[in-house]
């Protein structure tokens, strides 16, 4: 039973061992740019972004609340992160802008507006997922004639991150809590974010 005993208290010391060995050796996250900062992990002709001068800008096109009541779709939405590193495990920042500036209808046809709340939200970014935090809820309050008068909110939101040309990010079924007068029972938020600075972003 002893000799029981003395394994079972080896295996958890090498368990803790292993769990500090790998929590130390995770990689950062870099956020890369073309012709940034020499970095060898951001690949040929790349390099990290100046976070003191380099906001990261995106702009999506398909934008989209979908609920029980309606579903509404935005053909302009821009958003901007103000990173406060080029590398962490995660890359701290905030997000600074985000707008529906293009026209918003249900799919109906009925014309609606959407009004941000909140901002700024935090941002975290590590790997290929991109949370916006807010402790009130990031989000829009939408109003679409007497179908919609709702504010929908999310205390956290995931995007995933896809390099490419452009690189983007994606939030798809980000499920919102709801608060207004003519509010659906469910909703929830999907979007591609096409990003347009700085040139050649790729999250490495």
């Amino acid at each position: 039973m002893k000799y029981v005993k003395i394994l079972g208290l080896a295996a958890l010391a090498a368990m803790a061992v292993m769990a500090f060995v790998g929590a130390g050796t995770a990689s950062a996250t870099t956020l890369c740019k073309t012709s940034g900062s020499p970095e060898a992990g951001c690949g040929a002709g790349k390099g990290e972004i100046n976070a003191e001068t380099d906001n990261i800008v995106g702009t999506s096109t398909n934008a989209k609340l979908t609920s029980p009541i309606a579903n509404v779709v935005c053909n302009h939405s821009e958003t901007e992160i103000d990173p406060a590193s080029s590398t962490g495990s995660p890359i701290l920042g905030s997000i600074t802008k985000l707008t529906f500036t293009g026209e918003c209808r249900t799919e109906g046809g009925t014309a609606c507006t959407v009004t941000v709340k909140n901002i700024p939200y935090e941002a975290e970014l590590e790997g290929t997922t991109l949370t916006a935090k807010d402790a009130v809820g990031a989000g829009a309050k939408v109003v679409c004639g007497f179908l919609i008068n709702c504010e929908f909110l999310a205390n956290e939101a995931k995007l995933t991150i896809t390099n490419g040309s452009p690189t983007t990010a994606t939030a798809s079924k980000v499920v919102l809590k709801r608060n207004g007068g003519i509010c659906p029972e469910t909703a929830e938020w999907d979007a591609v974010y096409n990003t347009t600075s700085p040139a050649g972003l790729t999250v490495k």
